[in-house]
């Protein structure tokens, strides 16, 4: 990544995220880069792709809807996302803003910024490097027992697994809506 691109995104970030959020993209950046260093993928990538993948998380309900509606995005089940899970809106527009704001061209990082949160069927192994990352960095308070760093560094399907678990325990635990297609990504995974 060049200098300029990558000093663009830090002024966007600490632009437009809370310092909260901004120490958590610093804390998926630090986790992505070693995990794509011990799975041989693009540090680089996969450096620009956890740096944004949060890039949008600071809006607000209102203004994720005007943004879907003024850049026409295409979200599947959008009204439903919409009406019960706003909280992942941020990774469609997410991965608009790295787009169209900072020229991001990589079809790579365009889906792992999009998918990072709820995940989906095929899914690369560059996707599931943030997907995980983002659920394991050291910034989340919750316990992270239910992957050890000897899998995480060296199984990276069982990891993406094991993190999509968890975040389907979590949701089913608080009686939380699940998007329409978990059933069919855990199934994919697990089939």
């Amino acid at each position: 990544m060049n200098k300029n691109i990558e000093q663009k995104i830090y002024n966007y970030l600490s632009d437009n995220l809370k310092p909260e959020r901004y120490n958590h993209v610093l804390a998926v950046n630090d986790l992505a880069i070693k995990l794509a260093k011990s799975y041989k993928l693009d540090v680089v990538k996969v450096s620009v792709a956890a740096l944004l993948h949060d890039c949008a998380k600071n809006m607000t309900l209102e203004e994720n809807v005007k943004y879907i509606k003024k850049n026409n995005l295409k979200i599947k089940y959008a009204d439903f996302v919409i009406k019960y899970l706003p909280q992942v809106l941020h990774s469609y527009i997410g991965s608009d803003i790295a787009q169209k704001q900072f020229g991001v061209k990589d079809k790579e990082i365009i889906n792992a910024i999009k998918n990072h949160t709820v995940g989906r069927v095929e899914m690369s192994e560059f996707e599931k490097v943030i997907f995980i990352a983002d659920a394991l960095s050291v910034d989340r308070k919750y316990k992270k027992t239910f992957v050890s760093k000897k899998i995480m560094f060296g199984d990276l399907d069982k990891t993406f697994k094991l993190v999509l678990q968890n975040k389907i325990k979590y949701v089913v635990s608080n009686f939380k809506v699940l998007h329409p297609d978990i059933i069919k990504i855990w199934n994919y995974y697990n089939g």
